[in-house]
């Protein structure tokens, strides 16, 4: 019984190591490697997590180049992490991970437009007086109307996206992280009905500005 017991203790001691073992990940640049720590969080957990921080993610005129770098090795990061995971992914799940990934891919590229054009700011604000209305000035966005702040901005995107061209993406795009901004120095006091409700407006929105610029890759292609 003695042995037994020390070979369970031993077995437990080793998984527990294993668990936190770190795994260098080839990057795609030369002497570049990607470091992923095993800690226990599941791949399903790491999806989610690439999610919400592609939904949270944001843009500024005068900081584009260092915002990319960032996001760049952010993102290749969490790509790294969940590749070493993909044998734990539904089906789904990597239907949505390859999205987030085109989605990222998207975002890149639209950077690199904007460095070489970079926004107009008059054209800037009168995109934000459409998208955002009485909530043009993000300071007057609180907690309490956040939601609604949301439910503005979606309204105009799903009434006109139709009739947008990519360079409207770009300002509609730096609109929508400008909002997220904000909502990020305030969550800590919204509620949990309006923090899921800002959630899932935030897929909406990503899933719309996805299909526009398949849509706009698409008309490149046939061109």
């Amino acid at each position: 019984m003695a042995a037994s017991l020390c070979l369970l203790l031993w077995s437990c001691e080793r998984t527990q190591n294993t668990e936190n073992k770190e795994i260098a990940v080839e990057g795609s640049e030369p002497g570049d490697t990607a470091r992923v720590i095993k800690t226990g969080q599941t791949a399903e957990d790491r999806l989610e997590d690439m999610r919400e921080w592609m939904s949270d993610r944001t843009t500024g005129d005068d900081t584009i180049e260092n915002d990319t770098s960032s996001m760049r090795k952010e993102f290749k990061r969490r790509t790294a992490e969940l590749d070493a995971r993909m044998d734990s992914l539904s089906e789904k799940s990597r239907a949505e991970y390859q999205q987030l990934k085109d989605r990222y891919n998207n975002w890149e590229a639209r950077q690199q437009r904007r460095q070489q054009t970079p926004l107009q700011p008059n054209k800037l604000k009168q995109w934000q007086d459409q998208l955002l209305r009485e909530f043009k000035d993000l300071q007057t966005v609180t907690p309490a109307n956040v939601r609604e702040a949301y439910l503005t901005f979606m309204g105009v995107v799903r009434a006109k996206r139709q009739n947008w061209t990519q360079d409207d993406w770009d300002y509609v795009d730096y609109v929508y992280g400008q909002l997220n901004e904000r909502k990020r120095q305030i969550d800590d006091n919204m509620s949990t009905g309006d923090l899921l409700k800002v959630k899932a407006l935030q897929a909406e929105y990503l899933t719309l500005e996805g299909a526009a610029d398949t849509q706009s890759m698409i008309g490149t292609m046939r061109d």
